[in-house]
């Protein structure tokens, strides 16, 4: 087929094409993540820095006035404290004075060669547009400070009594507010300049997601087109030899001039093309598996499918990943999910190495000889009599293997097995574009949740450890008979997956209020509660792109990231839905995410103690948090305490 080559040359060259463009964008992305977020955690420092140099305005008046006083009062005797005691604490207030006016003056000299110095000695060099803007603000503040320092060294040099002393302490007063007007015009142009420039990552990195994303989807439909247009031609060349003149009258199909088994194979041909290209039409893994299920009975006898995946931690391990059945297996598929085999440990290893099925029409006949492991165990207690064990190959790359099991003894033949091989390529061709694509766009959106995390470096593995919380109670939930059908494995893996997004929306919140290190006004803590918002915002915008592709990724991320705040009660933000109308996602992560973020330093508290943090779950039960969840979650505390 001399038209052939050039179509699978072409695949090869667009495909590494894509490859190469999609690697750069990840690149770009982490690239652009990592900088940003190590620019804008410089910018807080300097911001931190800056922000002190204002207090320290007020610290200087405040002390050069108690020079005085104490002054005046070693001088009239006071019998309220001794002498010793009012010399001692005029002599720490002169060293306080003198040690807070050289480390004003060294801020600003600093800032006006370009750098600032944290008080770890980390030296930040300044953007010369940010000097540029600052120039006069930091040229009148310079001057001022002059005068304001002289000042300062007759109040701890000069005696209390005489005139210089009276007019350096009234200079010192009345300029005060202007020497703190001036930090304060300062600081706000670098907090602008800091927005601005997060604004423009931002934008960067949005974009360069977009673009990959993008690319993503261009190059999977590409494959999709050009894999079927060499698979036409493929079996346009069978029609050309004359190896399949099928026509269908009134319902019936007429062959001409084959034989059975050459007719079987040919149609078996044309239907797996069919349903490959509905495979790859499907939303989800599990979307796919339930259409090859539904899709096949009429070709092949089976009344139950499995699929064991290879992990990606261990490629020598397999686990049971998903599986449907008919009535008669019910609870079957829910017994052998999450089971776990050392490949070499059993015949699948022999079945990877040769790519070749392994047949078993007898169950019962096959392990009279032979030792049977628990998962054999299982299937045979639901009723499996033969099975058919297939690897799943896609591109080289070994991805896991599929089970078509019967209940009945030797339901299985030669024919069957030529069908299902073509079939399970078909079928790991499909899983691997889901999981692909999935895990792309899933990656590109985690990057962002963790440039948000980056901008507060206290917050640490928070993301890490919440998760892990999140999966340890959804596990237990399971226990109980109301969520046993809502709790599923494939729920438990998207909870664990999308909670680490719950703060996304954080990165739009800016950094003077996200680090600010006290309280927050009521005005700032009205703009932090809009993260919820804008965090959903940015998932549902993933998610529309997602869904154009007849996809969906992003729902239990979107639920999460608006509710993670909202309260048992109905006292939480950002709509005030109260009980059973908050997701239930969102309320194991409320819980989860609270714990540890009352376990953990942040920029406005020290961590808590872990009796202390218990507590303060208990008293949220039924106000802050689900009853629940919070009695699951104490459990799940005292059995780890009992083990230790």
């Amino acid at each position: 087929m001399p038209n052939g080559k050039p179509i699978f040359e072409k695949i090869k060259l667009r495909f590494l094409i894509y490859l190469i463009i999609i690697g750069m964008g990840l690149f770009s992305i982490v690239g652009i993540s990592f900088f940003s977020g190590n620019t804008l955690k410089n910018n807080s420092q300097v911001i931190t820095v800056l922000a002190k140099q204002r207090m320290l305005t007020q610290a200087l008046s405040k002390n050069a006035s108690r020079i005085y006083i104490l002054k005046d009062t070693l001088a009239s005797n006071d019998t309220i404290q001794t002498k010793e005691n009012l010399e001692l604490k005029l002599l720490m207030t002169i060293d306080q004075l003198s040690a807070d006016a050289t480390t004003y003056e060294t801020v600003y000299t600093n800032l006006s060669h370009g750098l600032v110095v944290t008080p770890a000695g980390k030296s930040i060099k300044v953007s010369d547009n940010t000097m540029r803007q600052i120039e006069l603000d930091l040229k009148t503040l310079n001057d001022k400070w002059q005068t304001f320092y002289e000042a300062i060294q007759v109040v701890i040099t000069k005696d209390y009594n005489s005139l210089s002393f009276r007019e350096a302490l009234i200079v010192i007063n009345e300029n005060n507010l202007d020497l703190l007007a001036s930090s304060e015009t300062i600081l706000s142009s670098f907090e602008s300049n800091m927005q601005e420039q997060y604004e423009v990552y931002q934008f960067i990195n949005f974009m360069l997601i977009f673009i990959t994303i993008s690319v993503a989807a261009l190059l999977m439909y590409q494959m999709y087109d050009d894999l079927f247009k060499a698979l036409n031609i493929f079996y346009a060349g069978f029609e050309k030899l004359g190896l399949s003149r099928i026509h269908r009258n009134n319902n019936e199909q007429v062959t001409v001039n084959f034989s059975d088994e050459v007719k079987l194979m040919i149609d078996g041909f044309r239907d797996t093309l069919e349903l490959t290209e509905k495979i790859n039409a499907n939303q989800s893994f599990l979307d796919t598996l339930k259409y090859i299920f539904k899709s096949f009975k009429s070709i092949l006898p089976y009344t139950y499918i499995g699929i064991a995946l290879l992990t990606d931690k261990n490629p020598q391990t397999v686990i049971a990943t998903y599986g449907i059945s008919e009535n008669q297996h019910n609870g079957l598929a829910e017994s052998l999910v999450g089971y776990e085999a050392i490949v070499s440990d059993t015949s699948l290893g022999q079945i990877m190495a040769l790519k070749e099925p392994r047949i078993i029409n007898d169950m019962g006949d096959y392990f009279k000889t032979r030792p049977v492991h628990p998962y054999s165990q299982k299937v045979m207690t639901f009723g499996i009599k033969s099975s058919v064990t297939l690897p799943l190959v896609a591109n080289g790359v070994p991805l896991g293997f599929i089970f078509f099991s019967s209940d009945q003894a030797n339901a299985y033949e030669h024919h069957h097995i030529e069908y299902l091989k073509i079939l399970s390529t078909s079928i790991a061709l499909s899983f691997q574009k889901n999981i692909f694509m999935d895990e792309l766009v899933y990656s590109s959106v985690l990057a962002l949740a963790k440039l948000s995390e980056a901008r507060d470096e206290d917050t640490g593995d928070h993301l890490i450890r919440m998760s892990h919380y999140v999966e340890l109670i959804a596990n237990e939930l399971k226990k109980l008979p109301e969520y046993k059908d809502i709790i599923t494995r494939e729920y438990v893996e998207s909870l664990v997956k999308f909670s680490p997004m719950h703060d996304i929306g954080k990165v739009g919140i800016p950094d003077n209020i996200l680090l600010k290190p006290g309280k927050l006004t009521s005005s700032e803590f009205e703009i932090m509660k809009t993260h919820t918002l804008y965090g959903a915002n940015v998932l549902k915008e993933a998610e529309n792109n997602i869904n154009k592709k007849g996809r969906s990724l992003f729902s239990m991320g979107i639920e999460i990231a608006l509710n993670h705040h909202e309260k048992f009660d109905g006292s939480g933000y950002p709509n005030g839905i109260k009980g059973g109308e908050i997701p239930l996602s969102a309320r194991i992560v409320a819980v989860a995410d609270v714990f540890d973020a009352l376990l953990s330093k942040r920029p406005y508290k020290e961590p808590i103690p872990l009796p202390e943090t218990l507590e303060i779950i208990k008293a949220g039960r039924g106000k802050h948090f689900d009853p629940t969840i919070v009695d699951v979650f104490l459990k799940l505390y005292e059995k780890k305490t009992s083990t230790t």
